[in-house]
């Protein structure tokens, strides 16, 4: 048998393994060592499963491919693999007058597994979910993500005695605000290995970019406006993916800026207005932006990019410059 690890074959002898379960688990053993994590598994050439690994003859295979990463390869590849649950979770319900029994185990079993994935992740990143905190429908200002969760959990337990379509909106609300928490995670978490110049830089980028990013906003409404929805829509996805982005980035600023100096962004303040505050409503407004979509609500959508996100974005500009002075003085 033939032992790939990222494209390079493994110069190592097999020590009796008998099945492929204990070839992964003797790769797995030795990587570890060097705080590596398996992200991937191919099988002569095609995608195997864990759970087939055990009656697989290791005398049977020809190559065994294994992709490696470190620990935040490993974490960002988690969050991914739990964004696309979500996604799963949302486009199956959306579609549902009512949740069969199997239905229902299936989604309590998955809820289980996102609570198993979020413990996993506070230990490894040292995140507290009680402090994370996210936007939820029919709340005032935001909520952890810990209750977020919970009250999912509650929804779809309760969902065998209240299965309509009522209770399924309002499971969906719950799973929204938790989909846009695991985007800003995963860009977060993408941006937590950049240096501090890197960081300091985007910040830039972003402060000059705003004037430019607002007319490309009212120019979304003038095409939607005009019946030009496909050019209009494919702009605001451009749009949306590059704020969520500088967003993240501004978070992972202050992780760095709290790890190398114990200093935070979060209290800067612009007429008496936080930055916390104010980068939470940005995320409240693209969340909104991100509902009226789907729902196919172009009208709502466009009255919050011309009327509300456009506006919040020039007065967020003034938080920008304030940081980037913070960031230098620190530098300095």
């Amino acid at each position: 048998m033939q032992i790939y690890v990222n494209d390079q074959e493994l110069d190592a002898e097999l020590t009796g393994e008998q099945t492929l379960e204990e070839v992964y688990h003797a790769v797995s053993d030795w990587i570890a060592g060097n705080k590596r994590y398996i992200l991937g598994l191919r099988v002569d050439g095609a995608d195997a499963s864990l759970s087939a690994l055990p009656a697989v003859p290791a005398a049977t295979v020809g190559r065994v491919d294994f992709y490696v990463g470190d620990e935040l390869d490993m974490v960002l590849t988690t969050v991914s693999e739990l964004d696309h649950y979500v996604d799963q979770v949302g486009v199956t319900l959306f579609e549902r007058q009512e949740l069969s029994a199997q239905d229902i185990r299936n989604l309590e079993d998955g809820l289980r597994w996102i609570r198993q994935i979020l413990n996993s992740l506070s230990g490894l990143v040292k995140l507290d979910l009680a402090q994370m905190n996210v936007l939820a429908p029919g709340v005032r200002g935001a909520e952890s993500i810990d209750r977020v969760v919970d009250r999912l959990e509650k929804r779809a337990a309760r969902f065998a005695e209240e299965n309509g379509r009522e209770a399924i909106e309002d499971f969906l609300g719950d799973l929204r605000s938790f989909k846009f928490f695991v985007m800003k995670l995963f860009l977060q978490l993408r941006t937590m290995n950049a240096r501090l110049d890197e960081l300091a830089d985007h910040l830039s980028q972003f402060e000059r970019r705003i004037p430019e990013i607002v007319r490309e906003i009212v120019s979304i409404n003038e095409g939607f406006n005009a019946g030009k929805d496909f050019t209009a829509l494919e702009t605001l996805d451009r749009i949306t993916g590059e704020l969520n982005e500088y967003v993240a980035s501004l978070y992972a600023l202050d992780f760095h800026l709290r790890k190398s100096h114990g200093e935070s962004i979060q209290n800067i303040a612009v007429g008496n207005v936080s930055f916390q505050s104010a980068a939470a409503e940005i995320t409240n407004m693209l969340r909104d932006l991100s509902n009226a979509l789907e729902e196919n609500d172009i009208v709502a959508a466009g009255d919050i990019l011309e009327y509300e996100l456009a506006q919040k974005l020039g007065d967020f500009q003034p938080y920008l410059a304030e940081i980037r002075q913070f960031v230098l003085a620190r530098e300095a």
